[in-house]
């Protein structure tokens, strides 16, 4: 049976050593009496006061009788590099600071709830020189022989108890770094559990629990996450037990590094597989209405009003005094997974103040900014009828108010005059809090182009009223002239609660005035049973089923005698590009007229359009072509192993005549497909630099190998063009087709 503090502990009584740490004799009555107001003369006309530390008096806390201040931090994350330490020692500065502005003695301890170091390793080495780094901060703010101690868990970054030796080794490890090991455990108690790292320290009237997890995570079926030692639980369950049996109204602060699972923002992460919380002590916490837990391990926000959470006991996320991580949310502007590209500019943690009824203030601090965040959060002393854990309950969802959102918010700037760039601004909305999100959407006929999340900027400013008045973001989803598309954006905070529904309509309008058609590279005719390039550029050879001859064509309701190559069976007709032959690896290349830009036209019908079928095809190596898939015209380009390919909206007409021009523009890096006019592109890359400078018509061809033939195609007019196209030249094009048809 583990030895146990007695059920007879008094408020006020003096306590010895502590199995943890080395023996001394320091009483513990520093705090007893430092009810004075010290430099907190103003403290109930504070919104008149410039100090960006002095918070305005609260309700349900008496500031004039502080009888307790302790800073409560954590993922500290001190590397060997002066930046980190740097980091440190401001925050530090500022929480010393701060607490003298309330209390003339200031500060009576620094808790740290794990990963004071960085490193993610095991060697002793790296871990001295960081935990030396960490040693100079503190000295260089509290003294080389500090007054205030700094009592600590330990992370997963600052060990592993499975590799190291168990928990209690690596807290002596510490302590040794540490030095000044007589301040550091000036308050520590006899503990019951040394060898699992448990430690024990009272301050004042107030006692402070530090239990050590075995993992600080899991993975696969088991979602327990961070598990403890059997004896470090026995041992929490006892120590709680005994000191709210004989402090029935003071709350117990229980100091462990992951984060109690259901309770506060981040609690409940599971990325990479990993659940990063833990369920395995939420239990023994339960059964103590007077029990106040400090998780990091997540560095989850403190602007967020989830970082206090009251379930059967209160528990605190404590941030980040390093750099800020939060859900795998999928926003904008992300550096990982969980982190952001500016997580860096946030630093934060507590003020923890306890006046003499028993009442606890948090008092946010934001240490990048130098200043505090929003209100602090304050909970009463523990009543027997649990009625101090309603403040900060779950339920706070339900009574809070949706966000809202100006119906004047979007603003749309579009550029270019062929693939339209889209810039979207849009205000800030308004809430009885802080806007957590936002979700903008582009859509073209009810269809999501493109999803834009866009976390707000509210855990960069500890004043709200600081965040920014609106924001800006950039499509990058092809949008062109003649298209119907609409912006939708909706607001979330940190209740999940939705807003309004803003929408911006944009209908580019295609402007067609002056627009010239470049000339053909090579264009096809037909006549007198062959097909004949009349620029010159490539020879045509009819190959198996493939003929020319006159026929019935319609189009835009006219029907006419034609004259153009029919494929059926196994019969294609292959083109080739004269001047390339023989060219080589080195030697003049297809690739290198087409590969900036380039374009095809074709005047077709495909009367059997079921399956796949060629239409213009030289892509079975580095190339591109025109296929139909089951009707649906589509445009292909193979380069390196990759495809891009892009489709039409529309099957085509099996009776009528089609107009197609497939077209890649490496200034706008986009493949396009026109169909009679209408156009559907995407965002690409890489060009079709060719190995041989063949083609076909009603086929694939490359390598010398033949595929996808068409069954039953007639083409009567085929152009390449060594320019891609514009939409407006492709509608122009197409128009000038139709009328050409129709005289």
């Amino acid at each position: 049976m583990k030895k146990v503090i007695s059920l007879m502990l008094a408020a006020t009584m003096m306590f010895g050593i502590c199995a943890c740490g080395p023996a001394t004799t320091t009483t513990t009555e520093t705090t007893a009496t430092t009810g004075t107001t010290g430099t907190t003369g103003t403290m109930g006309t504070t919104g008149t006061t410039a100090d960006p530390f002095l918070v305005p008096a609260t309700q349900g806390f008496d500031s004039e009788n502080i009888v307790l201040q302790f800073a409560a931090v954590s993922d500290v994350h001190v590397a060997r590099n002066s930046a980190a330490q740097g980091r440190v020692q401001s925050a530090l500065e500022q929480l010393k600071e701060a607490a003298l502005l309330y209390t003339d003695k200031g500060l009576d301890a620094v808790i740290v709830a794990g990963d004071l170091t960085d490193d993610y390793g095991s060697v002793v080495a790296t871990k001295k020189a960081e935990a030396e780094k960490l040693k100079t901060a503190y000295e260089n703010v509290f003294g080389t022989t500090p007054s205030v101690p700094m009592i600590y868990a330990l992370g997963n970054h600052d060990h592993d108890f499975e590799r190291n030796g168990g928990a209690g080794a690596n807290l002596q490890q510490f302590l040794g770094f540490m030095g000044n090991q007589d301040v550091h455990t000036q308050y520590d108690v006899e503990c019951s559990d040394a060898a699992h790292g448990s430690r024990h320290a009272v301050i004042g009237n107030y006692h402070f629990l530090f239990v050590e997890p075995i993992t600080y995570g899991c993975t696969g079926a088991d979602d327990t996450g961070a598990k403890y030692y059997e004896e470090t639980k026995t041992w929490l369950d006892e120590e709680l037990k005994a000191i709210t049996e004989a402090n029935p109204d003071h709350y117990v602060f229980v100091i462990t590094h992951p984060m109690i699972y259901g309770t506060v923002y981040g609690s409940e992460l599971l990325t990479s597989g990993i659940y990063w919380y833990t369920k395995d002590i939420t239990d023994i916490l339960n059964k103590y209405p007077q029990a106040v837990t400090f998780g990091g391990h997540l560095h989850f926000p403190l602007n967020d009003e989830r970082s206090i959470m009251q379930t059967a006991f209160t528990a605190l996320g404590c941030g980040s005094v390093q750099y800020m991580a939060l859900e795998n949310g999928g926003y904008d502007d992300m550096a990982s997974a969980t982190t952001m590209n500016d997580n860096g500019s946030v630093s934060s943690g507590y003020l923890v103040q306890v006046d003499a009824s028993g009442n606890v203030r948090f008092i946010r601090m934001d240490f990048q900014n130098k200043t505090t965040i929003k209100d602090p959060f304050v909970i009463e002393a523990p009543k027997a009828d649990g009625s101090h854990l309603t403040k900060y309950g779950k339920d706070r969802a339900n009574k809070n108010t949706a966000p809202v959102l100006s119906d004047e918010a979007i603003t749309l700037t579009p550029s270019g005059d062929d693939l339209i760039t889209l810039s979207v601004n849009f205000l800030a909305g308004t809430d009885d809090d802080v806007i957590h999100h936002y979700v903008l959407e582009v859509k073209e006929n009810g269809t999501v182009l493109e999803t834009h999340k866009i976390l707000s900027d509210y855990y960069r400013h500890g004043k709200v009223s600081n965040m920014k008045a609106s924001y800006n973001v950039n499509i990058g989803a092809p949008l062109s002239p003649g298209g119907k598309y609409e912006v939708h954006l909706k607001a979330y905070d940190s209740w999940d609660a939705v807003s309004n529904t803003v929408v911006a309509k944009f209908e580019p309008v295609l402007n067609t005035a002056g627009v010239t058609i470049p000339d053909a590279y090579a264009d096809i005719d037909f006549a007198g049973g062959a097909a004949t390039d009349s620029k010159g550029k490539v020879s045509v050879e009819l190959v198996g089923g493939a003929t020319v001859a006159e026929g019935s064509y319609t189009m835009d309701g006219v029907t006419k005698t034609l004259t153009g190559i029919n494929i059926k069976g196994d019969g294609y007709a292959k083109v080739t590009f004269d001047e390339y032959v023989g060219g080589g690896l080195f030697g003049p290349n297809v690739g290198d007229l087409l590969k900036k830009e380039y374009a095809v036209e074709l005047l077709y019908v495909n009367r059997n359009n079921s399956g796949t079928q060629n239409i213009f095809g030289g892509y079975n190596a580095k190339g591109f072509g025109l296929y139909e898939e089951n009707g649906t015209p589509t445009f292909t380009n193979k380069f390196a192993k990759e495809f891009k390919t892009v489709a039409a909206q529309n099957k085509t007409s099996t009776t009528d005549l089609v107009h197609v021009i497939i077209s890649y523009s490496s200034m706008t890096s986009a493949f396009s497909i026109y169909v009679n006019g209408e156009r559907k592109a995407i965002s690409g890359g890489g060009y079709a630099q060719l190995d041989n400078p063949y083609f076909a018509i009603g086929a694939n061809y490359g390598e010398g190998t033949v595929s996808s033939s068409a069954r039953d195609l007639s083409v009567v007019d085929v152009k390449i063009y060594d320019k891609a196209f514009t939409i407006a030249q492709a509608i122009v094009r197409y128009n000038q087709v139709v009328a050409e048809y129709k005289k």
